[in-house]
This record gives structure tokens, sequence and C-alpha cells, in this order.
């Protein structure tokens, strides 16, 4: 993320992220799935306006596909933050300018929200920490504590314990993004009677999972492929297309693959535009980022 710190209004924008590695580890006793996910953020962004004022929190967004009002997380996000800073006359309107796909397993959503977090507490004058921002954000949805550190981390329970994880350095991600939208919640949902052990209780006493160093892979592919038959067929053809591996990011659908080389990418991405099986496909070219957002000075 970017931002510029005025008194009137704060614009920014936030990254989507890719899932490198998500292991569903088992079902938790407050419904939830325990998981540990490696996360890296990529050069695709939405754009955040806020100006604060008023008593109200209002949200509006510029596509018909992503709701705006109380039903859009980043209102959820802002009564949060006004909730936590105990001044209920607190109001802003919010404008979201939306690239990143709805839908998608690329965060769009979680990021936006820990934008405006970020950006209200500037915005309202609040002087949060970093670690109390966390903790509202670990309230409003389980990637979003993800978005306020980055740009790389493992991340455990729900999502919401991160661990800073070193960025990747090079290479060039192909997003493709069919015209399928994915509920995160009915993928998890579906995974309960399907993922091998998964659906059981989980043992916090079972000791810590780590993932090794170059440990990639998504369970929940072994869900979301035999229903949407497409997405593993796009996996084939970046491969086909010379990407290093493939894979889905998060609950889908958006289907990334890596290349050592822009070049490579470049090319794949106009053969599987031009493909059957990229008919109406959305393509991202995009790089890992390497610095969080608030390492720069905004």
């Amino acid at each position: 993320m970017s931002g510029k710190d005025v008194s009137e209004t704060v614009a920014l924008r936030t990254p989507a992220k890719i899932n490198l590695r998500l292991r569903i580890l088992g079902l938790r006793a407050d419904g939830y799935h325990e998981l540990i996910t490696w996360m890296q953020q990529v050069s695709l962004y939405d754009e955040v306006r806020i100006e604060p004022g008023g008593k109200r929190i209002l949200v509006y967004t510029d596509r018909t596909d992503v709701p705006g009002g109380r039903e859009n997380i980043v209102h959820r996000a802002a009564r949060a933050l006004r909730e936590a800073s105990g001044r209920d006359a607190l109001g802003a309107r919010i404008y979201l300018k939306k690239n990143i796909p709805a839908g998608a397993g690329l965060g769009g959503g979680s990021g936006n929200a820990a934008g405006a977090l970020w950006a209200l507490n500037r915005a309202w004058r609040l002087g949060m920490r970093k670690a109390e921002l966390s903790e509202v954000a670990a309230r409003v949805g389980s990637d979003v504590p993800f978005f306020l550190g980055g740009p790389a981390a493992v991340c455990r329970g729900r999502g919401e314990r991160v661990e800073t994880k070193e960025a990747l350095r090079s290479g060039w991600f192909l997003l493709v993004k069919p015209p399928v939208v994915l509920s995160t919640h009915e993928v998890y949902g579906w995974s309960r009677a399907k993922l091998g052990g998964e659906g059981r209780d989980f043992d916090e006493t079972s000791g810590l999972v780590r993932l090794g160093k170059y440990e990639y892979g998504n369970d929940l592919q072994k869900i979301v492929f035999p229903k949407f038959p497409r997405l593993e067929s796009l996996c084939e053809e970046l491969l086909r297309q010379g990407a290093v591996r493939a894979m889905m990011s998060g609950s889908g659908s958006t289907i990334f693959g890596f290349f050592r080389r822009k070049g490579e990418a470049e090319r794949a991405a106009i053969r599987i535009r031009k493909s059957e099986k990229g008919e109406n496909c959305e393509c991202f070219l995009t790089t890992p980022l390497q610095e969080t957002w608030y390492s720069k000075k905004n």
C-alpha cells in the first residue's frame, strides 16, 4: 500500500495477495478452520480514498459486483475501529476503485479493510499503534491482519496470527481469473466432508505445525477442482506455457503461474487469452512486493 497523509483526505492503494501454500489442519471449536498459509502480496492494486467528516460511515464502490454500504467489509472495519476508539461520533466517506476481482481468492476486500483501518487511524487522528490496529483487524476478517503486515508472511489460526516471512525477490506471477465467483464460506463448508482428516476437531496440543522453506500447494484444490474442472485445466495450461508451478490462490477462483522471466509470462498471457480455455478470463501480470506499505515515506 502507499498513501498520502493529509488532514482532510487520505488516499492509498491496497495490494492483492496470493497463497503460495495453504494447509487445512482441522475444525476449531469456534467453527472456524485451523489453517497455516504462506501469503505473498503482489503488484495488483485497488484504490481507497478516505474523506473524514460527519457522523456516518459511508462506503461507495465503482463496480456493481462489489457492494457498497454496510455490506462491504470496509464498512465493518470502520465501525470496528470507531468502536475501539470509544468515539462514536466519528464519520467518513470511503470510496473504493476496484481493480482486484471479487470472489477470486486474491484478498481484495481484506486489503481494502486493512487500508481503511490504517487510513482512518490517521484521518481520525487516533494514534493507534500497529499492534492495536491488528487486534481490530482480527475481529474484521481472517486475512485483514496480514495486510497490515506483509509483504509476505506465514499466517496461522484462522489467519490472524501473522509471522513475517522473507518476500520473494524475483519472478513474475501471471494471475488468470475465469468468470467464476467462489464464496470463501461455501468452499470451506465443502471441505469439512472432503479433506482427509479435515472436519475433525483441531487439537492445539498436537504441536506447532510449520511450513517448509519451499513448500507449495493448496489443500482446497482437492475440493474446488472436481466441482470446477476448468480451474484445473487452467493450471495445466499455465504449466504447458512454461510456468515453473501453477496453483489456485486461496479459496479460488484465480489460478496463478510463477515464471522466472517477464517475457515468458507475457507470452503465456497472450496464448492463454487466445485459447479456448482462456475464454472470458482476466489476466494480470504481477511481481511479488518487496516492502510493506508502512516502510515507505507516505
